[in-house]
C-alpha cells in the first residue's frame, strides 16, 4: 500500500483526512494486515471522487450536528483508537455513528449529543448510551447497534445471502440478528439505556439499529420492518422506541412519534 499517495489523495478532504490519517499510517506500519476487502482503501486507491465527497459530507454534517471541535470529534467517535483494528469491517462500524447521526437529524431529532462511555454515580462508573437527543419536546437516550453485512463468503452488491427453503428467510434473519445484538453481553444495551434514562433524565430509551445486511435490505418492505420492530418492542419492554436504517437507506421509527 502506497501510504504517501493515499494520504495525498485524502488530504483534499479535510475532515476525512483528520479522521483517517492515523488509521492509514497504522495500516502502513502493519503490512501483514490484509487490505483486500477494506472499502476505505479501495475507494482511495481507485480515487473514487464521488464516494470521497460523500464521505466528507457525511463526516462534516455529523460533526456539525453534535457541535464538537474537529479534534474532539475524531477522538470521541473512535477514529484515533477503536479504528486501529485489522478487521476491515471496523471502518463501517465506526462510520455507523455518523451515518445514524445524520439520519436522526434528517428525521427531526435535534440537540443530539455524544455521551462518554461512563457516568459516575456514588463512586460507580455506569455504562451509558451512545447519544441523547430530543424530538417533539421529549428527551431520548439512544444506543446504536450495527448488524454487519453477510460474510463467508463476502457477498457482491445485489447478491442475496439466505436460505431459500425457509419462507420469508429475510425476516427470520433480520429478527434473529436484532435479538442477538440486544442479548449480547448480558443485554448490555438495555442497561446502557436504563442508566442514561435514569441519570440523565430522559423520557425514552431508543435502540438505533443500522442493518447493513443486503438480504433483508433488498427483500423487506416498510411494513415488514414495522412488523418485526413491533415484535422486538413487545419482547423487550425496556425499549420504548427503535430507530431503524437499512443498507439502502430505508428509515423507520417504531412506533412513530408525531414531530
Amino acid at each position: 500500500m502506497e501510504v504517501n499517495r493515499i494520504l495525498s489523495i485524502l488530504s483534499h478532504y479535510h475532515i476525512s483526512y483528520l479522521c483517517f490519517v492515523d488509521y492509514i499510517r497504522w495500516l502502513g506500519d502493519n503490512p501483514s494486515i490484509d487490505i483486500e476487502n477494506n472499502d476505505l482503501i479501495y475507494i482511495l486507491q481507485k480515487e473514487d471522487i464521488e464516494c470521497l465527497e460523500q464521505l466528507e459530507l457525511l463526516l462534516s454534517r455529523a460533526r456539525t450536528i453534535v457541535g464538537l471541535s474537529e479534534h474532539k470529534f475524531v477522538t470521541s467517535f473512535g477514529f484515533s483508537n477503536d479504528l486501529l483494528n485489522p478487521d476491515p469491517d471496523k471502518v463501517h462500524d465506526i462510520l455507523a455513528e455518523p451515518v445514524i447521526l445524520v439520519s436522526l437529524s434528517d428525521y427531526g431529532f435535534d440537540n443530539i449529543r455524544k455521551l462518554p462511555r461512563f457516568i459516575k454515580h456514588e463512586r460507580m462508573r455506569l455504562p451509558t448510551a451512545d447519544f441523547i437527543g430530543e424530538m417533539a419536546g421529549k428527551k431520548f437516550a439512544i444506543e446504536l447497534k450495527t448488524i454487519r453485512t453477510e460474510n463467508k463468503p463476502r457477498p457482491k452488491p445485489g447478491k442475496l445471502m439466505g436460505n431459500s427453503r425457509i419462507s420469508s428467510w429475510w425476516r427470520v434473519m433480520f429478527r434473529n440478528n436484532t435479538i442477538t445484538k440486544i442479548e449480547d453481553k448480558d443485554k448490555k444495551v438495555l442497561l446502557q439505556l436504563a442508566n442514561t434514562k435514569r441519570y440523565l433524565n430522559c423520557h425514552y430509551g431508543m435502540l438505533a439499529l443500522y442493518n447493513r445486511r443486503m438480504g433483508p435490505s433488498t427483500l423487506m418492505e416498510t411494513q415488514d420492518y414495522r412488523d418485526e420492530l413491533s415484535y422486538i418492542l413487545q419482547k423487550y419492554e425496556e425499549l420504548d422506541f427503535i430507530f431503524f436504517k437499512d443498507y439502502f437507506g430505508e428509515v423507520v421509527m417504531c412506533p412513530e412519534l408525531s414531530k
